[in-house]
């Protein structure tokens, strides 16, 4: 039983850089890696094929202590909320729900504006406010931004494409009508 506590404490300093008994308080969750972490990265293929070994060998074992730390981190909570009672289990499950909930509420609400504004879809997250006043008015703003990007500031040219005057088919006609 000790074992298993020393190992999930050597676990957990590994992960946090932390030292046993440390101030900081433990994550409760593994941090999310890098997508680009367990596929070929830029440069990857300078390595060879020892390289390439030591580094698919070196992921495999990252991905494998990342599982374990996520299991340990589980069996951790288990130990924690162990003495809670049932209603402060569900008193945790109702706030992080709510909090969930809200953050949903939010995102829907800023697409629902972007769409009544016609705004860009990609700019939707990009909307600032709690209210939906607030949305509307920072669409506004944004939407007045991306219209004068949008406008062009070059005047065409009218010596270019089709003009009034026939084009001379030699070098003597285009001197003598420079010259008119």
């Amino acid at each position: 039983m000790h074992r298993k506590w020393w190992n999930l404490i050597r676990i957990r300093t590994i992960e946090t850089g932390a030292e046993p008994g440390g101030g900081e308080p433990p994550q409760t969750e593994p941090p999310q890696s890098d997508p680009q972490a367990n596929t070929g990265g830029e440069g990857d293929e300078k390595l060879g094929e020892h390289g390439m070994t030591a580094l698919k060998n070196e992921r495999r074992a990252n991905k494998s202590l990342r599982e374990q730390l996520a299991a340990a981190n589980a069996r951790i909570k288990e130990f924690e909320d162990r003495d809670k009672t049932d209603a402060e289990k569900a008193s945790e499950r109702i706030a992080s729900l709510e909090k969930s909930n809200n953050g949903n509420a939010a995102k829907a609400l800023r697409y629902e504006v972007a769409v009544d504004k016609q705004l860009p879809k990609v700019l939707a997250e990009r909307l600032q406010g709690s209210t939906r006043e607030e949305l509307e008015a920072d669409a506004d703003n944004l939407l007045k931004l991306v219209n004068v990007q949008n406008k062009p500031n070059v005047k065409p040219d009218p010596s270019q494409g089709k003009g009034g005057d026939p084009k001379p088919h030699s070098l003597s006609e285009a001197i003598s009508a420079y010259y008119k």
